[in-house]
């Protein structure tokens, strides 16, 4: 809901200051300044606060109305949907499965949407796309504390972040992807799908990415080599994925054809998912990443060591919501909950490489 914001107007004729108000209400000067601003919008309990503070019936002090629809809007699927400013315009991404947690901006259909989150909250949003859980940790930790921006993880592929990030459907892309010609790390991915802004590329930590088996390893699997085996039942990232890369790379060293994993298994849109399929018994063995192992309580084979980057727009270096993030990541009751997850955060925060389009 979109509102017309009169705190202002009532406290300047009450001859109180911001921070006069914001004790009177149990609130932070900042938090009323951005009430009157109109970039944020209080819920209902802080709207209460106010009001009683002043003196007057909350009506007095917000009307409501229901917002416009931006005009550039993007709608893509139907549903609940988050919503993200960016450049000039409006994206929409529908939300399903796990991002159910998510709070909607709005909900799309029929090429319409509807807010139900006030246009200044959702300016607020910033969209982060990416396959590590580390991601969705830190969302969790911006998002409980005050500061700018309000954090939504959407677990994707790499390649399916980084195509995101080249159309400006999202702030931040995570990669872990491997070139098979020069064996480096993310850039010449991020490289190919960089569009007209110029884009740099940050670590966000090293990670092992391997077999994940069900407790105790009862298949006794080893390596690659094993997936030949009959009657395995394989669960795979889909195509584009680093861990699809890494999986038909390890077959073809043990000499395995990559028809392997469409004939012996099925497909997971995320680690998680991965791992949530070798829990239940519904697969043998897939490829994943140790922090995933760990959180389900299964066995781990590491097949290769990854670094995970963070791949976004020069200019978005001096977004005060990006630098929460890396402030965050830079501190000790972060790093603690990612290193017990498996992160080696050795080269956090370094920034790798300014890229281009190729």
């Amino acid at each position: 809901m979109a509102t017309d914001n009169q705190v202002r107007a009532r406290r300047e004729a009450r001859g109180l200051s911001q921070q006069a108000l914001a004790q009177a209400a149990g609130l932070t000067r900042q938090s009323i300044g951005a009430i009157e601003a109109g970039r944020a919008t209080p819920a209902v309990d802080v709207a209460i606060r106010v009001a009683r503070a002043l003196g007057c019936p909350v009506e007095a002090l917000f009307t409501t109305e229901d917002p416009p629809l931006p005009a550039a809007s993007e709608l893509r699927g139907e549903g609940r949907a988050a919503m993200v400013h960016i450049a000039g315009r409006w994206v929409a991404h529908p939300l399903a499965g796990d991002e159910l947690r998510v709070a909607a901006d709005a909900l799309i259909g029929s090429g319409r949407a509807e807010l139900v989150r006030g246009e200044a909250e959702a300016r607020e949003n910033f969209v982060m796309m990416g396959c590590a859980a580390a991601l969705g940790l830190l969302a969790d930790r911006l998002n409980g504390q005050r500061g700018a921006g309000r954090f939504i993880w959407l677990a994707r592929s790499s390649t399916a972040a980084l195509a995101a990030l080249g159309a400006r459907r999202v702030q931040l892309a995570g990669v872990h992807l491997t070139d098979g010609d020069s064996g480096e790390s993310n850039v010449p991915d991020v490289r190919r799908h960089a569009g007209a802004d110029p884009l740099v590329v940050v670590t966000l930590a090293r990670w092992e990415a391997g077999l994940v088996l069900a407790p105790g390893n009862p298949r006794r699997i080893r390596g690659a080599a094993d997936l030949g085996r009959r009657g395995l039942r394989i669960v795979a990232r889909e195509a584009g994925s680093g861990a699809r890369r890494l999986l038909e790379r390890e077959l073809a060293r043990a000499g395995l054809p990559a028809a392997l994993i469409e004939a012996r298994g099925m497909c997971a849109a995320s680690h998680g998912e991965v791992a949530g399929a070798v829990s239940l018994g519904a697969a043998d063995v897939g490829v994943a990443t140790r922090d995933v192992a760990i959180a389900r309580g299964l066995d781990f084979v590491a097949l290769a060591e990854e670094r995970y980057d963070l791949a976004l727009p020069l200019g978005a270096l001096a977004d005060p919501r990006l630098q929460r993030l890396l402030n965050v990541l830079s501190g000790a009751p972060a790093r603690r909950e990612l290193t017990a997850l498996g992160y080696d955060l050795r080269g956090s925060g370094e920034r790798v490489a300014e890229v281009r389009a190729a």
